[in-house]
């Protein structure tokens, strides 16, 4: 990525999380920049698009944290560990400006919320390992199971939005996605919650 582009992407995220998106200038970004109207269309069509590039980091970060989600205790653990990260890098941006993004693709679908290919190749593989440990005893296929989980996420997100970040998705998630996909109990964090025999 050109480093002026760069710049402005982190500016305006950082302006974006400590004032909102809504109250953050296209005036504003490029002032904090040093740059002109003119060269922040050069390189960016507008503040919609500065948001769409959260997703680059999300790829990057699921990039660096592959191995440590590929050496986790178990495979149920790495699939929790795949959407913790997406977790942890909302977190990052805070329920704003991910609501800006919903916002943003329900207005003209960027393409945001799509399923990356090579995430779900992993996931579907980390699934199917897990059925047959055991580990997961809900036996529907894996692709279909991967995206039913991807779109409860994508729920769940969604009221983080709305809230305003009020809950724990992480220990919701887990709760949810233990019924979802029937995790042996002794896997689950809470083994009251145990589901299905």
């Amino acid at each position: 990525m050109h480093e002026t582009k760069k710049i402005i992407i982190d500016t305006a995220f950082d302006l974006f999380k400590e004032k909102g998106y809504d109250n953050v200038t296209l005036n504003e970004i490029c002032e904090v920049c040093g740059i002109t109207k003119t060269t922040f269309y050069y390189h960016l069509s507008s503040k919609n698009e500065i948001i769409s590039h959260f997703y680059e980091e999300v790829t990057s970060s699921l990039a660096d944290r592959l191995l440590e989600v590929m050496t986790a205790e178990n495979y149920w653990e790495q699939i929790m560990a795949l959407f913790e990260t997406l977790i942890d890098c909302t977190e990052k941006i805070g329920p704003g400006m991910l609501g800006q993004m919903m916002i943003m693709n329900l207005q003209k679908d960027e393409g945001t919320f799509d399923f990356d290919e090579n995430l779900t190749k992993v996931a579907v593989i980390i699934i199917e390992r897990a059925q047959k440990a055991g580990q997961i005893r809900n036996q529907s296929p894996a692709l279909p199971l991967y995206k039913a989980a991807g779109h409860a996420f994508e729920g769940y997100e969604l009221i983080w939005c709305i809230k305003k970040g009020g809950y724990n998705r992480k220990t919701t998630l887990r709760n949810a996605f233990e019924q979802l996909f029937d995790v042996e109990p002794a896997l689950r964090i809470n083994n009251e919650k145990k589901g299905p025999a």
